[in-house]
């Protein structure tokens, strides 16, 4: 979402990582381990414990000395700064395999993201039940979804649809996109948008093994 800049505004690698603690924290969680250090946790994920003090410290989390952090009240406090703590709506774009794929994807539920709806253009993939839900008929969007109803967007369409779709869902009130397609879809005002197309993490790959970068990424 465009919007002025803000002295005080969590650097955008902090909110990278955050997902990673949260996950690393709650595998801890499943072992047992009632602390944990930010030497310890970042050890774990490849990142320095004083990265990890400063990213929780911009959100007024502290470790206790000798301790480090409490594993569950690390948790339930970054649950909260990722928004984990209600129920989000989502839909998906494009029943093909990366969407079904999607679609399948245990971890969404777990974490409060229900998948409700799956649209497609594609007459032999409309009415197919993926994992529980039924593929509906995009080019009658605007008949099945109340106003305002989703919150996320998955885009997997072929790329040449993707902008209109994801246009058409934004007109409809959705504003936060999860885009596994390799078009841009920043040309869409006021919505959140974030990338996941696949090539783009192996071009990375290819520059790294090249020289050019180190072969840990820590910001």
């Amino acid at each position: 979402m465009k919007t002025s800049k803000d002295k005080n505004r969590i650097p955008e690698a902090t909110m990278r990582r955050l997902p990673r603690y949260f996950l690393q924290i709650k595998r801890l969680l499943d072992e047992g381990s009632r602390y944990v250090s930010s030497k310890k946790l970042g050890d774990y994920l490849g990142v320095k414990g004083t990265q990890i003090r400063k990213d929780l410290s911009y959100f007024g989390v502290f470790g206790k000395a000798r301790y480090g952090y409490e594993t569950l009240s690390l948790a339930k406090a970054i649950k909260k700064i990722l928004g984990l703590t209600k129920q989000y709506k989502m839909v998906i774009v494009g029943a093909g395999n990366i969407g079904r794929a999607l679609a399948s994807y245990s971890g969404f539920h777990t974490c409060g993201f229900d998948v409700k709806y799956i649209f497609d253009i594609d007459d032999k993939k409309i009415g197919n039940i993926i994992s529980g839900v039924k593929v509906y008929d995009f080019n009658k969007i605007e008949e099945i979804l109340d106003k305002g109803e989703i919150d996320i967007a998955i885009i997997s369409t072929p790329e040449n649809k993707a902008l209109q779709a994801a246009q058409r869902l934004k007109d409809n009130g959705v504003n936060a996109f999860y885009n596994f397609t390799s078009a841009e879809l920043n040309s869409i005002e006021d919505v959140f948008i974030e990338d996941a197309e696949i090539s783009h993490g192996i071009f990375k790959l290819a520059h790294r093994l090249r020289g050019k970068w180190p072969r840990k990424e820590s910001d």
